[in-house]
């Protein structure tokens, strides 16, 4: 389970390095008496919603997922991403847990660069409006394991305890409801991300990915490290599906499916001290085949 993590804390690492990178950046700005130039300097990483504008910085529907500007910001996206992204890391490979959320972001600059341009509501701010922050890409990982395990209990704020459907009820009508008046490329990048997440999560229910071309490009990055590893130079041949002897071989990848799923069930309702041993087990031989 910590090595299918991996993906996760990566994305955790990268978010939070850049963060700090830019805050150097912005010290630097500061000595050298060019404050004011500072924010011109980061929209060149933030999506722009004019389109002309768009096309010069074509890069940005990607860096604008990995930058933010403000503590509490960055603060709440990771934490999320982080205690959401646990519960579908374990359901999911590393790729495609990258791909919901690199197309999660990118749905959620679609969905912003559409909406400023297509709504007059947004005439006047549409030359120099611009995202920013992972709010949309961890809005999919939210929304993939929601739509997927909607019965699966979350605290609010650590205290509230709801069902992760309720949970999305709440999300998207919230930032429906305040597009007009606050953040509203922030808001429309998150049904952007949600959409996607949608998507993926409803797939996940019929035991289908979408995205598998995208998922397979996306493993190239999988495999890369920050440790520096020898190889082995023998090569291990890993049974995917049995490691120990105390489970029959002619058991199907989906009966281990169905059975991890009761067992998620049953932690999600009772915790996971009521666990029997045998059902701990199982769920440590095999979660890795999901």
């Amino acid at each position: 389970m910590l090595k299918k993590q991996n993906i996760l804390i990566k994305l955790l690492i990268i978010n939070v390095s850049v963060f700090l990178l830019f805050k150097v950046i912005n010290l630097f700005f500061i000595f050298t008496g060019n404050e004011d130039k500072y924010n011109a300097f980061t929209y060149l990483f933030c999506v722009p919603s004019h389109l002309k504008t768009l096309i010069l910085r074509f890069w940005t529907p990607i860096t604008y997922m990995f930058f933010h500007t403000g503590f509490f910001h960055i603060l709440f996206n990771m934490l999320v991403l982080f205690f959401i992204g646990r519960l579908l890391i374990m359901f999911v490979k590393e790729k495609d847990f990258l791909t919901i959320y690199i197309l999660g972001g990118l749905f959620g600059a679609l969905f912003y660069v559409l909406a400023f341009n297509i709504f007059p509501f947004f005439d006047e701010v549409r030359s120099v409006s611009v995202a920013l922050g992972a709010s949309a890409s961890v809005m999919a990982v939210v929304f993939a394991i929601g739509i997927y395990k909607p019965d699966f209990d979350v605290y609010l704020f650590g205290i509230i305890k709801l069902k992760l459907f309720w949970l999305l009820i709440i999300l998207i009508i919230s930032d429906i409801f305040l597009i007009p008046y606050e953040n509203s490329g922030g808001h429309i990048a998150h049904l952007g991300g949600a959409f996607y997440g949608t998507l993926f999560g409803i797939n996940l229910r019929k035991n289908k990915t979408i995205s598998k071309k995208f998922a397979s490009f996306m493993d190239r990055f999988i495999k890369w490290d920050f440790k520096f590893e020898k190889k082995p130079k023998v090569k291990v041949i890993k049974n995917e599906l049995h490691t120990k002897d105390n489970y029959k071989y002619n058991s199907t990848k989906n009966e281990i499916k169905s059975e991890i799923d009761r067992i998620l069930d049953k932690i999600s309702k009772f915790g996971y001290q009521s666990l029997s041993k045998k059902e701990k087990e199982f769920l440590n031989q095999f979660k890795d085949n999901l």
